[in-house]
């Protein structure tokens, strides 16, 4: 009965949690809201980035681990003899995932992972399908705020596990990291992968206008003095590149910097309320608006359409600055015909603050598995695959030297400005969305996007944060 009653609740909330979905489609809304970044960041092990519906697959090898936190438990475990067990993982993963399931099979061999597909369908759909089918899934990547998987019961509280298993009691993790998806006391989700950001830039573009690679620690109006430099129209070149990333990523960055914001998407210290309608946060977006409107060393979405597109693609070599994440890394190193680098986000009044994006993974409540999958949670916090995780450009989730020395082995970074890398590591600030209540509903990136790149108005942010913020409490207040 009562897990007949709680896939009913599952099945009326769908309903409402389609509209929130709906709002992340398209220029003119969220389109890069939670369910977009947990794409990027789950799917950034990847150098090819094309297939994010799924695949179904079934990681199999044998080798032997040498990681120390887990090994007496390990060289035990396999010595017994273990029934074989298949943990099935929700999650958009593509084929890129299959490297770090076979690496897990290699430690528990008795264990092998079935990644789930989502096709286009949201994660707690997929999973009150399967469990209604009487085959549930054990873990599950997020694509919208937690507090829909915490209030019917959907994600187990992981403390239990967390403050007892080896591995992660053996390692220094990121102050606060594992209370950073606490709900109603309980951890309802870790963040996997930590995805770090920073600022693309064509050196061939900065030389040709006479300009230096700047430092690590540039500030804001150097960006935009260089931008304006390296744009020459008549030769089609821009300072920068025409991509919503810079009203998505920088500017609520920049306000953390200048000191008007206390979280991304210019949320308040404890989430609670949205200051993208302040006077401050509003100039943010002024400031940014002058680089289309004033400067000329961007174009808006229809003049860049107008002209193909080429600025449009910080790979066509025609821009000056980009924002890209680790997904970009792999393909710049391949196909780019010009020397780039990467820098960390500038500096503002009060600080340096990068972005970053922390991808949640959950225990599934209906687990037939609990231990094994969380096994796989574990294993995520070994220095093996934290090593193979910065491989693919992603930031390690803990504090380790010999990690921080990795950074200048690893062939993604060879020739490159590690000591950025390092400081987007140090300075990131994670997305929080996934602890917002109503954070669907919040047009924070739609606007951003009619204000920089079509005809809105910042008059407009004050209505809408007005709006959003009532909205938020309301829900937070129906919360059990």
């Amino acid at each position: 009965m009562k897990t007949r009653n709680k896939l009913a609740m599952l099945s009326s909330m769908l309903l409402s949690l389609t509209l929130v979905l709906s709002a992340c489609g398209g220029t003119n809304n969220n389109s890069s809201n939670t369910a977009n970044d947990t794409n990027k960041a789950s799917n950034a092990g990847s150098a090819d980035k094309t297939n994010n519906a799924g695949t179904n697959s079934t990681a199999n090898a044998n080798a032997a681990d040498t990681e120390s936190a887990s090994d007496t438990n390990a060289a035990a475990a396999t010595e017994v003899k273990h029934d074989p067990v298949t943990l099935r993982i929700v999650s958009w993963a593509g084929d890129d995932y299959v490297p770090l399931y076979q690496k897990f099979h290699e430690k528990y061999p008795w264990i092998t992972i079935e990644n789930v597909p989502v096709n286009g369908k949201s994660i707690l759909e997929v999973v009150a399908a399967n469990q209604a089918a009487g085959t549930p899934a054990d873990l599950s990547w997020v694509d919208q705020d937690l507090y829909s998987f915490e209030q019917n019961g959907v994600a187990e509280d992981l403390t239990p596990y967390l403050d007892t298993d080896p591995t992660m009691q053996s390692v220094q993790l990121k102050n606060g990291l594992l209370d950073t998806f606490k709900i109603n006391g309980k951890r309802v989700a870790v963040p996997f992968v930590d995805v770090p950001m920073w600022i693309l830039v064509n050196k061939d573009l900065l030389a040709k206008n006479g300009l230096d690679m700047p430092p690590n620690d540039w500030t804001y109006d150097d960006l935009r003095e260089d931008a304006k430099k390296m744009t020459n129209p008549d030769a089609g070149e821009y300072g920068m590149t025409t991509m919503p990333e810079w009203q998505m990523r920088l500017l609520s960055t920049k306000s953390i910097a200048d000191g008007y914001a206390n979280n991304l998407q210019f949320m308040n210290t404890d989430l609670t309320q949205s200051m993208m309608g302040t006077p401050g946060v509003v100039d943010e977006f002024k400031w940014l608006k002058e680089f289309v409107t004033k400067d000329g060393s961007m174009l808006n979405y229809a003049d860049a359409k107008a002209k193909g597109d080429a600025m449009s693609n910080f790979l066509n070599g025609k821009t000056g600055f980009a924002i890209g994440g680790s997904w970009n890394i792999p393909e710049l190193r391949s196909k780019a015909n010009f020397d780039w680098d990467v820098l960390p986000f500038p500096r503002g009044t009060k600080g340096q603050p990068s972005y970053s994006i922390w991808g949640p993974m959950t225990l599934l409540a209906g687990s037939k598995h609990k231990a094994e999958a969380f096994l796989y949670i574990s294993f995520q916090f070994s220095k093996e695959i934290q090593k193979w995780k910065m491989e693919q450009g992603n930031n390690p989730a803990i504090i380790d030297p010999e990690l921080d020395a990795y950074y200048d082995q690893i062939p993604l970074w060879k020739d490159k400005n590690t000591d950025a890398v390092r400081i987007s590591k140090e300075n990131g600030i994670p997305e929080m969305g996934y602890m917002i209540p109503a954070f669907g509903e919040y047009q924070w990136n739609g606007l951003g996007n009619k204000i920089i790149f079509e005809d809105g108005d910042t008059s407009e942010l004050i209505a809408s944060a007005e709006g959003w913020n009532k909205r938020t409490q309301e829900v937070r207040a129906a919360l059990k």
